[in-house]
């Protein structure tokens, strides 16, 4: 359990299940709080916004990534709200899009990364799709979400962001299946309403709790979050790579996210990537 096989985003996750642990250590285990546990593994991977960052910024960014792309979105409606901005195809059904890609560029490449995941999204033809509309939420590691209606489409979706955007630094999205070398994209699925992340951070937090008291609060946190993962394996969950099952379940989209109705008819793979000529926004932002 010490050496991850799932990449770059697996050994992330492994560090925030690690450090979990070891807060687990620092309280008293019948005071320890699973919820708490959970929203601290969920938000792993995020980063601060700059302060020196207009906060403008977000909006800047994703109106001039959605310029470069607006001939192919004309089959989609745009919804703005307070946290995040989404593109729906006309005909989506909410029901079926539990099948999610995650695209996770580092915040420096985003002017380029976004206006490549725009143009792609509707050749590719993926029915929705949201991005974060602030700087919080351009900050967050799963800052851009795709969804989809079957595994098949999702892992072709994912495959073919993944070649197109390997060039580019990824943050990456902690507890998800990376797609890929570098961690830019990666793969989770609803289920019965419920985020991918959640649940999964959820299990995860639970079982590190029950990890901690049987194993006393002097055991070391790597050796309590190798007991947690043990046991959420024998539960079916893959704790290697973190991807999610490939069965298809069709249950309802998690109600955090609506879609207004009708779909584009799906496209096939381009035959050629496409390269994006996205105009940089006035406040630059360094990777260095």
């Amino acid at each position: 359990m010490s050496h991850p096989s799932g990449g770059r985003l697996a050994e992330l996750t492994r560090a925030a299940v690690v450090r979990a642990a070891a807060l687990t250590g620092r309280v008293d285990v019948a005071m320890a709080d699973p919820a708490a546990l959970a929203a601290l593994l969920y938000r792993a991977g995020g980063s601060v916004p700059d302060g020196r960052l207009d906060p403008r910024w977000a909006g800047h960014v994703v109106t001039a990534a959605e310029r470069t792309a607006r001939e192919g979105l004309a089959g989609h409606t745009r919804t703005d709200g307070q946290h995040w901005r989404s593109w729906t195809a006309t005909d989506a059904d909410p029901a079926t899009l539990v099948h999610k890609v995650y695209v996770s560029p580092a915040v420096c490449d985003l002017g380029t990364t976004l206006g490549v995941i725009l143009t792609h999204a509707p050749l590719l033809g993926v029915p929705a799709w949201k991005v974060g509309a602030d700087l919080a939420g351009l900050h967050r590691p799963d800052k851009i979400v795709l969804y989809l209606a079957s595994s098949e489409r999702a892992e072709r979706v994912a495959a073919t962001l993944a070649l197109a955007l390997g060039s580019f630094a990824a943050q990456g999205v902690p507890f998800t299946g990376q797609v890929g070398a570098t961690g830019i994209v990666s793969r989770g699925r609803d289920v019965a309403g419920t985020s991918w992340r959640a649940d999964v951070c959820r299990q995860v937090a639970e079982s590190l709790c029950v990890s901690r008291e049987e194993l006393g609060t002097h055991a070391r946190a790597a050796e309590v979050a190798d007991e947690a993962l043990s046991r959420l394996a024998e539960q079916g969950l893959d704790v290697h790579s973190w991807h999610p099952p490939t069965d298809e379940l069709h249950e309802p989209a998690t109600p955090a996210m609506t879609f207004p109705t009708r779909p584009t008819p799906a496209a096939g793979v381009p035959s050629r990537l496409l390269t994006s000529g996205a105009r940089r926004t006035r406040a630059e932002v360094s990777c260095a």
